[in-house]
């Protein structure tokens, strides 16, 4: 069900990004399901991310994350999908939403994409987590390459990612934000966790 906070932000922003689109899902990558913007609000207020940050956006979709957090802090968000249909229709909303210079979508396999440079990664339930675990390779080779701080967050995880997350030495739990069902127009809540990652 639709939230009123996300048809009033998608008109903020001039963008369009409620609908669901389960059409270029497969058992390994997860159809274009937008996180609910009162997620991403509590995120902003978590006071982490920074104008200065860059953010990756792994399974963007339409682009709903990546306009909005840059619409709220600033910083340069590039948004990450498999689907070139679904990143047309991001493209889309760049141009409507304006001042997209700090916005880039990439057509990638998440698994292909190298995240040199940025310093901040959200994950949506995107894909399986054999996959993740190719991307948890891939940042592991950039920090190597470029060590810094690295925050990977992690929205609405499903039972394979409850299981395999605290499993992962990588990844250090800093921080988690939990949402009742009736604040995502969801059957089940849900959560927001940040990790630092731990080379």
């Amino acid at each position: 069900m639709l939230n009123s906070s996300d048809s009033n932000w998608d008109h903020i922003l001039n963008i369009s990004t409620e609908s669901v689109d389960y059409s270029d899902e497969d058992n390994q990558n997860y159809g274009y399901d937008p996180t609910p913007y009162i997620v991403l609000e509590r995120l902003v207020e978590l006071d982490i991310l920074k104008k200065d940050d860059v953010v990756v956006d792994y399974g963007c979709g339409k682009g709903r994350i990546c306009f909005f957090i840059n619409s709220q802090v600033g910083c340069r968000i590039i948004g990450i999908d498999h689907s070139e249909r679904l990143l047309e229709i991001a493209r889309e909303n760049l141009e409507s939403y304006g001042d997209g210079a700090d916005i880039d979508f990439v057509n990638s396999k998440a698994e292909d994409y190298v995240p040199d440079g940025a310093n901040c990664l959200y994950f949506f339930n995107p894909f399986s987590s054999h996959v993740f675990q190719d991307v948890l390779r891939r940042i592991g080779e950039s920090y190597g390459r470029n060590p810094r701080e690295i925050l990977i967050f992690f929205y609405y995880s499903t039972i394979e990612y409850r299981l395999y997350l605290p499993t992962e030495p990588r990844l250090k739990l800093v921080e988690s934000a939990y949402f009742s069902e009736d604040e995502i127009d969801n059957d089940t809540s849900a959560k927001l966790d940040v990790f630092k990652f731990n080379p």
